[in-house]
């Protein structure tokens, strides 16, 4: 016979969602310029990951995790250049990705402008007999 003085709780819960601030850059974005010969999109992942419970009992924030794909012009269609791992400048303003691509070496600058446009740079040291270059694109 159960115990009158105790409380069976049962069901489902709703997934936990993690408080995490909302992150302007995350999404999908286009180069306006569609005959460009460089980036055509820029995808934003960002994921937003809860407090976890360490080791030694302690609360610890585990940080979102925070990455972009970057697709180049190619025909007849875009190359993947694949996911890399965004590093947050110390000014604020700009995050950064590396790419190693064999021929070339790519950084690829973010920056979030006050009309809501993202601005992209690629800075690239070619490893060979060609001259490197920066292509800003906005």
């Amino acid at each position: 016979m159960p115990n009158p003085n105790s409380l069976a709780i049962g069901g489902f819960t709703h997934p936990s969602s993690a408080a995490c601030a909302p992150e302007p850059m995350a999404g999908t974005w286009e180069n306006v310029d569609t005959n460009t010969r460089g980036i055509t999109v820029v995808n934003y992942i960002w994921e937003c990951n809860d407090v976890i419970l360490c080791p030694v009992g302690e609360l610890c924030l585990n940080p979102p995790r925070t990455r972009i794909r970057v697709f180049g012009s190619c025909h007849p269609t875009d190359c993947d250049w694949g996911e890399s791992v965004i590093q947050f400048h110390p000014d604020g303003n700009w995050r950064y990705a590396r790419y190693d691509q064999g021929f070339a070496k790519r950084m690829v600058w973010l920056r979030m402008e006050t009309n809501g446009q993202l601005t992209v740079v690629e800075d690239v040291d070619y490893q060979d007999h060609r001259t490197d270059r920066v292509t800003w694109y906005r």
